[in-house]
């Protein structure tokens, strides 16, 4: 894959955390780069961003793909789960006046996933799904060892798929069979029931597997309860999150926080992309953007 990824909601994020040129700003999701360098953009020498992944691939591209910026002296990266944002940003003996989050997969990851098999159209890659190949259990491991009933709860609650036990039922039946992406999705376009649509029957399956292997939404629970105690006075969180588990997460976190006095929304529900962004990025399309300031 030759392209850099787009971010998304580039602008509008960027916008929403107010940047001061010498202050501390963590970009928790580095990707490919994009957000961060445009953060970087808008600092002094005397400003700081620390970008954090836990996937090792997207480190290694950032770091070719932006040699001047990595040398300037002000742009840190490091390789992390963001749910260790606090011990992070203490390593630097700084608390941040504002932090990024971009729930999202970098098309880099989808297309290039370096044999993980992130994507259901990527057919001859294996079941892994793990962003830190640190982590034990893979996609395949799950397959393998919870019984039908659990798979199906995994596939409900983290896929919300209508499908879910019907789904579980045939992946346990023919396990033996069950090694590759394509393996999968073979089997799910079998057992879902034709629909007109243009979105694979496999997504919803591949995305709770994804998140229960690296455990997303806890992880996303903690990023969000230690980067608000880390956060500077009239600092700003903003997270980008792409499917409805994400968003209500980080909803009523937020207006949690809202309704304590503790924290004010910047916008009073969450921006979206424009359409013309959703045409030229349609990844963009479930986009949302929503703002928290400590007060």
């Amino acid at each position: 894959m030759n392209k850099i990824h787009i971010p998304v909601l580039l602008k509008e994020s960027i916008d929403s955390l107010n940047i001061q040129k010498d202050e501390f700003y963590i970009d928790c999701t580095l990707g490919d780069g994009g957000h961060s360098v445009e953060i970087l953009k808008n600092l002094s020498k005397d400003g700081l961003l620390l970008s954090l992944d836990h996937d090792q691939y997207a480190i290694d591209f950032a770091k070719e793909y932006y040699p001047k910026e990595v040398t300037q002296g002000n742009w840190m990266i490091k390789k992390a789960n963001f749910k260790d944002i606090k011990t992070c940003a203490k390593e630097v003996g700084r608390n941040p006046k504002g932090i990024l989050i971009d729930l999202g997969l970098s098309s880099r990851q989808l297309e290039d996933s370096h044999n993980r098999g992130f994507s259901y159209q990527e057919a001859d890659e294996p079941l892994d799904m793990r962003m830190d190949q640190d982590l034990g259990v893979s996609a395949k491991d799950l397959l393998n060892v919870l019984p039908e009933k659990e798979l199906g709860n995994l596939f409900h609650t983290y896929g919300e798929e209508k499908y879910a036990y019907r789904i579980a039922k045939n992946i346990k039946k023919n396990i033996s069979d069950i090694n590759t992406v394509g393996d999968l999705t073979r089997l799910i376009y079998k057992v879902v029931p034709a629909v007109n649509s243009n979105k694979n029957p496999s997504r919803r399956v591949f995305q709770a597997l994804r998140i229960v292997v690296n455990d997303e939404l806890n992880n996303l629970s903690k990023v969000l309860d230690e980067s608000f105690e880390i956060l500077q006075k009239e600092g700003r969180i903003s997270i980008i999150s792409f499917h409805s588990l994400e968003d209500r997460i980080v909803k009523n976190y937020f207006f949690e926080k809202q309704g304590s006095g503790e924290g004010e929304l910047l916008f009073k529900s969450h921006i979206a992309p424009t359409d013309d962004e959703k045409e030229q990025n349609p990844r963009s399309a479930s986009a949302k953007l929503r703002t928290l300031i400590k007060k």
